[in-house]
């Protein structure tokens, strides 16, 4: 019979094996999305489902997810909790996102290009879902909907039922009203 200590210790052990395997992502507290505003202008989107995030990174969807340089890197101004949008290209007459500051920033999205758009923390203790589009995806969109990844699948949500109902999918839980 094995000791507390041994079975422990074993226990860990495997844990340890189990995360060198699967490549130890950073736990999800959210989902990032995309969507449009009514002028047509692409918005980033975090909806946190518990915990909080520091800021977003949008990055060609092909690169390492810590790879640099990122195509745009945001910071909020104090933790993101509950939901919030954001400008994801600069052109003129897009007024700059309230509590969102930009370390860097792009003009334009390129045609035929997928991206990826995920948020994170400072200390790498939490992340959101992240979503893969192209503009051509943008395009696709009609302010109000959202394109965002939920069990490993892509999924057009309109606005009010992602901001309703995709922590409680994402959990497995069924929200009750």
């Amino acid at each position: 019979m094995h000791s507390p200590r041994t079975t422990l210790l074993t226990a860990a052990a495997v844990g340890a094996a189990a995360l060198l395997l699967t490549g130890c992502a950073t736990p999800p507290a959210g989902l990032a999305g995309v969507t449009v505003a009514e002028d047509g202008t692409p918005l980033g989107i975090l909806l946190m489902c518990h915990d909080h995030l520091d800021g977003a990174t949008l990055s060609p969807a092909d690169a390492p997810a810590d790879a640099s340089p990122a195509t745009a890197v945001w910071r909020h101004d104090g933790p993101v909790t509950g939901f919030t949008s954001w400008p994801l290209i600069r052109t003129s007459g897009v007024p700059e996102a309230e509590r969102w500051t930009s370390k860097t920033e792009t003009t334009r999205l390129e045609k035929g290009r997928s991206y990826r758009l995920a948020g994170w923390t400072e200390d790498g203790s939490w992340s959101a879902v992240p979503v893969r589009f192209t503009p051509e995806d943008l395009a696709r969109l009609k302010p109000g909907e959202v394109r965002h990844t939920l069990d490993g699948e892509t999924r057009v949500s309109l606005l009010d039922d992602f901001r309703d109902r995709a922590c409680d999918e994402a959990t497995g839980a069924k929200q009750e009203h």
